[in-house]
């Protein structure tokens, strides 16, 4: 009310300025609206009722969620379908770490699993919990990850990226064309290849050995799935039962990624080079795990609670099949790559400054080098020709790759880091030495990615580089208070696991509980391989039940979806 008057006192003396400076029109205006906020105060009582009626008929999220009515599990429409998929899950349905006692490394990290868990009573009036859903809804499936840091398990010839392992009997897929759309005779990109023999779990259908190639047309536009387009101009799914392939070159024709707009080119990418035309190679290896429905997903309106407890039981799946990295800080981590650079240095124009070798390890290998000199080259060349230092990069490149991730001479390490420090010093300035930070780590994250295909370089990459880099790989980082960021691998930047089988977790469409088909592969968009899949979205491979009952693989149908 004491605001009201306020208002009213501001519109009375604007109106009598007006006045008072002969503003005729200004006045009427002002008296209108001092007459019309008394009338609506006295007014508005008397009609909130008819206002708030008439909202509540609205198509709003917000009404839907309050008119819904009550959720009860044990409602005879719901049991419907309950007993609908309780009829269509495998005999085979225990959680993960069920099936058999746990490796002595893996215990420590199913303690902090149990730890993490919390029983959530999703409605307070019938006592239903998320476990008294998981007996019902939940299916088994499979997650496909990239060990990480690389080479430090075990692995099979399962990857992403890369070239495929094809048997001469089977030719590189190309579409069939279909107008001005897709080129006739195009090849196909590599995605992934699975080896069945690897996998933890399979549902009726799949063999228990043999290789599945999966293929997809990578352009900018990635307009999968268009009705008068035929499947076979996206996708193609292989399958060789001998194991009788070995990595295959790729076709001559075959098309840049993104049409050359890769994440690469963009970054690393400097005049004369070859556009990239496979993502980078990365081992999968392979967890069995227990999948739920999303809430959009369920066959009923998903009861209050169940979102915050499926992101719970997400991450426990997660934390078993891909255990944690132990950081001094999980929270705030970085490279460590530079001396201390405060708030205060950055407002008065200090330069970064590279910390010596010895105390870091950097540049890790003559592809470290490499990689920083071309984003420097990419990004920076205005200010590498202004500083006179264009040709210095260029020359640390070439010697770069010729090195062949040879060990480097520790006279060559410090005369490039002098370099580069030089180069910081010249180019101070709190803004774009921001810029030039984030590049340089950009290159590491790089460099970390490539060792996922190169044993031989994941061993110069050190143990702070990859707990650095985290949040784009399969890992939690652990430190004294237990796990932390981020709640699940990939939260900030994409998933960087992929799922076979289960619950199809979409960031655009569900999938019926009664369908015929069911996912065969999922890729998410995953940062840590360079396999950024549209913004931040997912390839979705189904196959119908009939189908898989004859392994016939070719009819395989999959979809792009994307935010």
């Amino acid at each position: 009310m004491v605001k009201f008057a306020l208002y009213l006192l501001v519109l009375v003396i604007f109106a009598y300025g007006s006045k008072q400076l002969g503003f005729p029109k200004a006045y009427f205006l002002f008296l209108v609206a001092i007459l019309g906020s008394v009338a609506g105060m006295v007014l508005l009582p008397l009609f909130k009722p008819v206002f708030s009626s008439l909202w509540s008929l609205l198509p709003l999220k917000s009404n839907r969620k309050q008119n819904a009515e009550t959720q009860d599990i044990n409602d005879g429409r719901f049991q419907q379908v309950l007993v609908k998929e309780t009829k269509k899950l495998p005999e085979e349905t225990e959680p993960a770490e069920a099936d058999a006692e746990p490796a002595p490394e893996r215990k420590e990290v199913l303690e902090l699993k149990r730890e993490h868990r919390k029983e959530a009573k999703l409605d307070p009036e019938t006592g239903d919990t998320f476990d008294s859903l998981r007996s019902r809804l939940a299916r088994p499936a499979v997650y496909a990850f990239r060990p990480y840091p690389p080479h430090r398990e075990k692995h099979g010839r399962s990857k992403i990226g890369g070239l495929p392992d094809l048997p001469n009997s089977i030719p590189w897929p190309k579409a069939p064309g279909h107008g001005d759309q897709v080129k006739a005779d195009l090849p196909l990109h590599f995605l992934a290849q699975i080896d069945l023999a690897d996998l933890p779990w399979r549902p009726e259908g799949i063999p228990k050995a043999g290789m599945l190639f999966f293929f997809g047309r990578f352009d900018e536009s990635l307009s999968w799935s268009e009705p008068e387009v035929a499947s076979a101009n996206d996708i193609r799914v292989l399958y060789d039962a001998d194991y009788a392939g070995a990595p295959t070159a790729f076709p001559k024709n075959l098309p840049s990624l993104r049409d050359g707009n890769y994440h690469f080119d963009l970054l690393f990418g400097l005049p004369g080079d070859e556009k990239s035309r496979i993502f980078p190679e990365w081992p999968l290896n392979f967890a069995k795990v227990e999948t739920m429905p999303v809430a959009e997903g369920l066959p009923f309106e998903a009861p209050e609670g169940y979102r915050e407890a499926h992101t719970r039981h997400l991450t426990d799946q997660l934390l078993t099949a891909f255990g944690t990295m132990t950081a001094d800080n999980a929270r705030h981590r970085e490279f460590h790559l530079f001396a201390p650079w405060t708030e205060e240095d950055k407002a008065a124009g200090k330069p970064l400054v590279v910390r010596p070798h010895e105390e870091t390890g950097f540049p890790f290998a003559p592809r470290g080098i490499g990689l920083i000199c071309r984003i420097l080259r990419n990004r920076h060349a205005a200010k590498l020709e202004e500083t006179g230092f264009e040709t210095c990069f260029e020359d640390w490149q070439l010697q770069a790759d010729r090195s062949h991730e040879t060990a480097i001479e520790q006279r060559a390490i410090e005369a490039f880091i002098e370099d580069l420090n030089d180069f910081l010093a010249q180019a101070a300035d709190k803004r774009y030495s921001n810029y030039l930070k984030s590049d340089i780590e950009r290159a590491m994250h790089r460099l970390v990615t490539e060792s996922g295909a190169d044993p031989e370089l994941a061993k110069h990459v050190p143990e702070l580089v990859y707990v650095a880099a985290a949040d784009r790989h399969p890992v939690f980082l652990k430190d004294a208070d237990g796990v932390q960021c981020p709640e699940f691998p990939g939260a900030r930047s994409g998933n960087c696991y992929h799922q076979m089988f289960g619950h199809l977790s979409s960031v655009q469409f569900q999938m019926a509980h009664d369908s015929p088909e069911q996912l065969l592969l999922q890729l998410f968009s995953d940062w840590g391989a360079e396999m950024t899949i549209g913004d931040g979205g997912e390839f979705d491979f189904m196959i119908n039940e009939s189908d898989l009952g004859e392994q016939e693989f070719d009819k395989v149908s999959a979809a792009h979806c994307a935010h």
